[in-house]
């Protein structure tokens, strides 16, 4: 499998006409990984264009509209007060796809491009009116979002072609939207049947109404009638060889040193911290985004290490459970966590430690149920989680009074 990062989106494309085989644009990551390590889609190609400029941005035009780079995460989305407070359905859908861990990487660019009909982004960003910028050999274009998936895993783009960005119109005055998903857990699941409603009113009436479902057909629908109250169902649409190339070459920075290794283009960063720097803190316990036991942060954003290659922690700064000590002193998690008997087997205490201080950094006083929600991608399937919550809890309050 060759490694590219795209300098442009014009440069993408290239890359992409001169590849042979199948070919996968990495926004995020969060499908095409776990797809690629399950042997469910192997690139022989792979184009990374999280370093194109204005790839990662969010930007709200002269009109009001909105212009969301295809490398933006959900966690960004989350973030964004204004644009959260403009469509909160669109960012409140996006931040339901897994965990927090995954919502570091997880974009509505790779959500839509992946096919999938239960795709919790792709309902709220059709009841939106949303369309995305294509990019490709025959030049730009602009198409709604409803036209682009056609079938499960499946989309209209044509070979070549990579979007841009995902573009919101102005939220009106009277305006609102939001999204609403039945799952069998309470997180951490995919969705039996999503609905996503836009709303415009007059007074107490309803001016206009977008209603959008997903996993229910093999494409999400958009449900013209709904807002009338005569909605019906709708008929159901009919749904190489590897390449090789050299190691790539990493400089990054890791616990605060400077490392340097080599990398297969398909290799985690899970499995280089593991296999080429020795750091065997981070765990892998199921290789799709779903445990957190191999949680670490890069540029301190929580990602799932899994669900990142290797070839991605070029000039990014990473931290791992082992740069937590300092020295023969253990952080006040770690020192917490063994004074409350907080865990068990232990290959799942690396990833909750990380996460936690994560948590910590970013919310010193934390509720008990924003502990448990930021520590739903984080499976412990010994203690019960009590000990780690109060282990949590008592460091918080510690690290509170110290400062």
């Amino acid at each position: 499998m060759q490694y590219h990062t795209a300098t442009s989106y014009e440069n993408a494309v290239e890359l992409a006409e001169a590849a042979q085989g199948t070919i996968r644009f990495l926004a995020g990551g969060t499908d095409v990984l776990v797809q690629l390590r399950a042997e469910i889609v192997t690139p022989d190609v792979l184009i990374d264009i999280k370093q194109i400029p204005g790839a990662a941005d969010i930007q709200c035009l002269a009109d009001g509209s909105w212009q969301i780079g295809a490398a933006v995460s959900g966690a960004q989305l989350d973030e964004h007060g204004t644009l959260k407070a403009n469509w909160p359905g669109v960012v409140e859908a996006m931040n339901l796809i897994g965990s927090t861990q995954v919502q570091g990487r997880a974009t509505l660019t790779g959500n839509l491009c992946n096919g999938s009909p239960a795709a919790d982004s792709v309902p709220a960003m059709l009841a939106a009116n949303a369309s995305v910028t294509i990019i490709g050999p025959d030049g730009q274009r602009q198409v709604p979002v409803k036209d682009i998936p056609s079938g499960p895993g499946k989309t209209t783009l044509k070979s070549g072609e990579v979007i841009a960005s995902v573009n919101l119109p102005a939220q009106s005055a009277s305006g609102a939207d939001a999204y609403l998903r039945f799952i069998p857990r309470t997180e951490m699941d995919i969705a039996v049947v999503g609905c996503a409603v836009s709303l415009e009113l007059d007074g107490p009436k309803i001016a206009k109404a977008r209603v959008a479902i997903g996993a229910v057909a093999p494409t999400v629908r958009l449900v013209e009638s709904a807002a009338t109250g005569t909605a019906r169902c709708q008929n159901c649409l009919s749904a190489g060889e590897e390449q090789i190339m050299s190691k790539i070459h990493v400089s990054t920075t890791v616990n605060g040193d400077e490392v340097e290794f080599l990398c297969d283009p398909r290799e985690t960063l899970l499995d280089c911290l593991r296999d080429k720097l020795n750091l065997t803190g981070a765990k892998e316990g199921c290789g799709t985004g779903d445990c957190g036991a191999c949680s670490v942060t890069l540029d301190d954003r929580l990602v799932c290490s899994c669900l990142v290659l290797g070839a991605e922690a070029e000039g990014k700064t990473v931290s791992t459970v082992e740069g937590m000590a300092e020295g023969e002193s253990l952080h006040p998690l770690q020192q917490k966590f063994i004074e409350y008997a907080a865990l068990q087997c232990g290959i799942c205490t690396p990833g909750i430690l990380v996460a936690t201080k994560a948590l910590l950094d970013k919310n010193p006083d934390p509720t008990e149920s924003e502990v448990r929600y930021w520590l739903a991608g984080n499976l412990c399937r010994c203690t019960g989680y009590d000990k780690i919550i109060r282990a949590i809890m008592d460091t918080a309050a510690d690290l509170r009074e110290a400062s």
